[in-house]
């Protein structure tokens, strides 16, 4: 339990979730580079959603080969969830999404569609989602709300 408590606090903390909100932050209005994209992605929403697997997995005394595979798919889809969310904020419909649209260009925010356009951020999406059900395509039926999961991302509207 006390390794479960420890991993959320890693993946909120300075070196994750924080981390990659203060480069974030610190990125707007700069040119940088698709590593520093990544980064940021991958350690904000992303280390959230892979800690949330991961300590279901551990807390269900998932085996190694069950609890890789499971990491896997965190990391997959949270990075898919945070692009879908860039292209949301380039094309979605401020209705849906309860909030405005275009702020990440307004204040020059390093996004994936800012960086690689539209059309290639939805493939890179997409790619991530077929890896993630990929990661857990040995998992049967009880594994089904995580593949809907997964294929909503790119498929979402808000």
């Amino acid at each position: 339990m006390l390794s479960v408590l420890h991993d959320i606090a890693v993946a909120a903390g300075y070196f994750r979730m924080v981390g990659g909100q203060v480069v974030d932050v610190q990125s707007e209005g700069k040119e940088v580079e698709g590593e520093v994209l990544n980064y940021i992605h991958t350690r904000k929403t992303g280390a959230m959603i892979t800690v949330a697997v991961k300590t279901g997995a551990l807390l269900s005394d998932a085996g190694e080969v069950e609890l890789n595979a499971l990491i896997s798919y965190g990391r997959h889809v949270g990075l898919a969830f945070q692009i879908a969310d860039d292209i949301l904020n380039v094309e979605g419909d401020k209705v849906l999404l309860g909030k405005g649209t275009g702020s990440d260009a307004k204040r020059g925010k390093v996004t994936y569609p800012a960086l690689m356009g539209l059309d290639a951020s939805r493939a890179k999406a997409i790619e991530l989602v077929e890896s993630a059900l990929m990661a857990i395509n040995n998992f049967d039926h009880r594994a089904e709300p995580l593949r809907m999961i997964a294929r909503y991302i790119v498929q979402r509207k808000s």
